[in-house]
Parts: C-alpha cells; structure tokens; sequence
C-alpha cells in the first residue's frame, strides 16, 4: 500500500510542538516577570484548541484519532476550551497581575490541562486508530507532565514564585507528544477503530 501523509497529525504535531516552544517561553518570561508572557501563553492556548480539534475531528474521518466518537471528541474538545479559559483567566487582573500571588493558582490550572489530557490520551488508546505500541507514547509522556505539573503545583504552594525550572519542565511535554505526532503522520496509516464490547445481557439476548 502506498503511504500518504496523514496530515491531520501532522498539522496537529506541529501546532503541539509550535505550543511547547511558546509556553517554554512564556514560563521564563514569567520568571523574569515580563509582561509578554501574556500574549504568548493565549496564543499558546489558541494552538492547543487548533490541535485538539483537528486531533478530534480530522481532515479526513479516518484521520480522527477517536474515530469521532462522541465521548472522546467531547474530552478533546473540553481540554481545548480549558486551556483557552485559563490563558484568558491569566491575562485577566487575577492572573499575571496579581503577581506571585497567582501561582498557585496558574500550577493548579496546568495540573487540570494535563489530568483532561491523560484522559484524551486514554480515549484514544481504547479506541484505537493510532497503531499499538505507539499510541502509548503521549500516554506515556502525558503521565510525565502531570507529575511534573504536580510537583510545580506543590512547590509553588509552599513557596510562591520559586519554581525554578521545574515550572518549565511541563510545559515541554506538549512538545513531546507532537514530534511523536508528525512522526507517526509520515510512517504509519490510521488503523480500523476498535468495536466496542458488547454489554453481555445484550450477548445473552441475541445468542
């Protein structure tokens, strides 16, 4: 068979990948307490939205890594709205401006954006249509961020304003996950979802 790009995961990558740089940015921007991190992590939030609806719908149906199955897109499509909501929250008057006073806050935020993303993650592992073993890669390397964006979260609960690089370990994962995307674009095909089990009161009526 003749590999075609599937270009829905690769405009997904790079967006991830495109997110990651900015959001790296953002958290040393923020460390300095420069104002433009603002701008950068509500762009960085919009290019998470672009990619979890492209993720969730597709170029093409095949190339919806939930195979547009309800529950999954709606997880996908929350995590999207959610880190919009928590970019537009930062650059409100009780985010950035609030100073330290708001990380905790803002870690917390990040903790929420990863816990909706392993659970994307996992939406995608049962259903399927990224070939095993490497659909448990941004499983894998999600489950990474959120322990990194807990151990953020608690370190800027017990001393505010001090977390070092350890803020901007997280915000790499993205990144992670969508060079893993726009490879698999180039060197794998989307597989044939997986047909859900079939509750067994229903087996015993029809058998």
């Amino acid at each position: 068979m003749q590999r075609t790009t599937v270009w829905s995961w690769l405009i997904g990558g790079l967006l991830l990948l495109v997110q990651s740089v900015m959001a790296v940015l953002a958290s040393f921007a923020v460390r300095a307490g420069d104002p433009a991190s603002v701008p950068i992590e509500l762009g960085a939030a919009l290019l998470v939205a672009g990619a979890c609806a492209i993720y969730a719908v597709g170029a093409r149906p095949e190339e919806s890594v939930v195979a547009r199955r309800p529950a999954g897109m709606a997880v996908l499509f929350v995590l999207g709205a959610f880190v919009v909501a928590h970019a537009v929250w930062w650059a409100g008057p009780t985010g950035y401006a609030a100073g330290a006073g708001a990380g905790p806050t803002a870690a917390l935020g990040d903790v929420v954006s990863f816990v909706l993303a392993v659970g994307g993650a996992v939406a995608i592992l049962r259903v399927g249509v990224i070939p095993r073993p490497w659909s448990w890669i941004p499983l894998a390397a999600l489950l990474l961020g959120l322990l990194l964006a807990v151990v953020f979260a608690a370190v800027s609960v017990v001393a505010p304003g001090a977390g070092g690089p350890v803020g901007v370990l997280p915000a790499t994962i993205p990144g992670v996950v969508g060079l893993v995307s726009m490879v698999l674009a180039v060197t794998t095909h989307p597989a044939s979802p997986l047909v859900p089990a079939a509750p067994t009161g229903a087996a015993v009526r029809q058998g």
